[in-house]
């Protein structure tokens, strides 16, 4: 009998959040799409972050109110206004533990050696947008306060796998990363003719790693806020944002 009364009130509760929202909005649910709440939006529109067969979608009820469109926002730039809110508003809270598992995790350091702000990276080495990222990093890295730890990862290309052994196995790691950025293109770090089977591990747990937090592809850029929540970002950031990320 309390099982019952507990289902009916959560059926009645979802039936009045439900008839809250906009006429356009309760459609969208009629035809199976569960809306999650909001959704950060440029002015004259009003966000709902929308959830379809268990997978997230933006939903934008236009400023008449009677209309909506479901997809991706972007400035006059090309800059996506969508993905990274709707990771943000969908994502589970990410707890300490995960910071400790991206503190163990296979990575190599660039910036401060005693940092008052450390950002985690997924990348791999054959992935553009992960070159363009390191590129505008760099100034960022001079203030000296902040350390950037790339946790390398294989999953765009054949030669991936090989040329991540090479550049975790070399001497400095660190060198031979920043050698391959700077030969980006046409690398001079070669990748290995063979993986050991440490070192495939190593990469292999950054992989379910990366896949464990939900992140789809590379690059993608783990912080902290300024509240102190665990963030993801994914793919290449406007300089605005990435300001924001690597300040100390």
């Amino acid at each position: 009998m309390k099982r019952w009364l507990v289902a009916l009130t959560l059926l009645l509760t979802a039936c009045a959040q439900a008839q809250d929202y906009p006429a356009p909005i309760q459609a969208l649910a009629s035809k199976g799409v569960t809306i999650k709440g909001p959704l950060p939006a440029p002015a004259g529109l009003k966000g709902y972050v929308g959830s379809y067969q268990g997978r997230p979608m933006p939903v934008y009820l236009l400023a008449d109110g009677k209309h909506v469109v479901i997809g991706t926002l972007f400035d006059a730039e090309g800059n996506d206004l969508t993905q990274e809110s709707l990771r943000a508003a969908s994502a589970p809270s990410l707890s300490e533990a995960t910071w400790t598992e991206l503190g163990n995790a296979s990575w190599i350091a660039e910036g401060a050696s005693k940092p008052k702000r450390i950002v985690y990276v997924f990348t791999d080495t054959e992935c553009p947008y992960c070159h363009k990222l390191w590129l505008a990093t760099q100034p960022l890295l001079a203030g000296g306060g902040v350390q950037v730890r790339h946790i390398i990862v294989a999953v765009i290309a054949p030669q991936s796998l090989n040329r991540a052994a090479a550049i975790l196995d070399a001497p400095d790691p660190q060198a031979a990363l920043r050698q391959h950025e700077n030969t980006f293109g046409h690398s001079t770090v070669q990748p290995l003719a063979s993986v050991s089977a440490a070192t495939g591990k190593r990469i292999a747990a950054n992989i379910a790693l990366m896949e464990k937090l939900g992140i789809q592809g590379t690059p993608a850029t783990v912080y902290k806020d300024a509240s102190g929540k665990i963030r993801i970002a994914a793919g290449m950031l406007p300089d605005a944002r990435l300001k924001t990320i690597f300040t100390d």
